[in-house]
């Protein structure tokens, strides 16, 4: 099960742990969420709030429990809702958590609500306005990306493409720890290293020496009968295109374009294994 990130953890507890809130607060909110019971008592307001929210994640992945993963997006939840009341002019670290979230596959929304209430018997109905939020999925959950994670590396390693592997691990790694720009040129040359293969493999491609090899590799397996232009040929070409752009220089991509490109390249990569077995 996916659950929140160390990275998405410790800006969390950081956030909470701050002047905004109190001990006494942060010990309700974590009874809220139900995630109180997952660690251990402590007056440090950071060691409160981190041993709890670990002890809920470490229930998620090494046990599965669905009860701990619903508790930390529930916490995230009270702790934004109680300390942004205007998503529109929020405190400094309100994006990086929303980029947090996003790299962990959630994104958080919000909308405005009105809410009719009484001041006093000499005064009709208020509308006051409040903000509601919400914590949103943003990948299917028919085709997890974890699983496809897995798969895909199971099928570089049993056919010896040792070198996109660990181009793939490293792209993998670096997402999670959300170094985009690192995962985006990680990418890249994994899947340059997979059209090198199949074309050496099934189209004759000798690679020159110090090249690349990537825009050769295409061409030659779009004119082979399993990938014509029209199948999944020109995709791959527009796909090798956009994986030049926002590489690994810092400031150009973001968790939900570093997201996309996971998805897709994982997505085009078990294709192209698929194609050619």
């Amino acid at each position: 099960m996916q659950t929140l990130s160390d990275p998405t953890l410790g800006l969390l507890v950081e956030i909470a742990s701050g002047k905004r809130f109190s001990a006494s607060d942060l010990t309700t909110l974590l009874m809220k969420a139900n995630v109180n019971r997952y660690g251990h008592l402590d007056s440090n307001k950071q060691e409160l709030v981190r041993s709890r929210l670990v002890g809920a994640r470490d229930a998620v992945t090494e046990a599965g429990d669905s009860d701990a993963h619903r508790g930390l997006l529930a916490f995230v939840k009270f702790v934004v809702e109680r300390a942004v009341k205007d998503p529109e002019d929020p405190p400094l670290w309100f994006d990086p958590l929303r980029e947090a979230l996003l790299a962990d596959g959630y994104e958080l929304s919000w909308q405005k609500v009105e809410d009719v209430t009484s001041v006093g018997s000499f005064s009709g109905p208020v509308l006051r306005e409040r903000v509601t939020y919400q914590l949103l999925p943003t990948d299917s959950g028919v085709v997890p990306l974890h699983a496809e994670i897995t798969a895909l590396e199971q099928e570089l390693a049993s056919r010896g493409y040792t070198v996109a592997l660990n181009h793939y691990r490293q792209a993998v790694n670096a997402f999670r720890q959300h170094d985009y720009e690192a995962a985006n040129g990680q990418l890249r040359s994994m899947l340059e290293d997979l059209l090198v293969q199949l074309a050496t493999a099934n189209a004759n491609y000798v690679k020159p020496a110090r090249q690349g090899g990537g825009g050769p590799s295409i061409t030659l397996l779009k004119a082979t009968p399993t990938l014509s232009p029209d199948d999944g040929g020109d995709l791959l070409s527009g796909l090798w295109k956009m994986a030049h752009t926002k590489g690994a220089h810092p400031g150009l991509s973001n968790a939900d374009e570093s997201r996309f490109r996971m998805h897709v390249i994982t997505a085009m990569a078990r294709l192209l294994l698929h194609r050619f077995p």
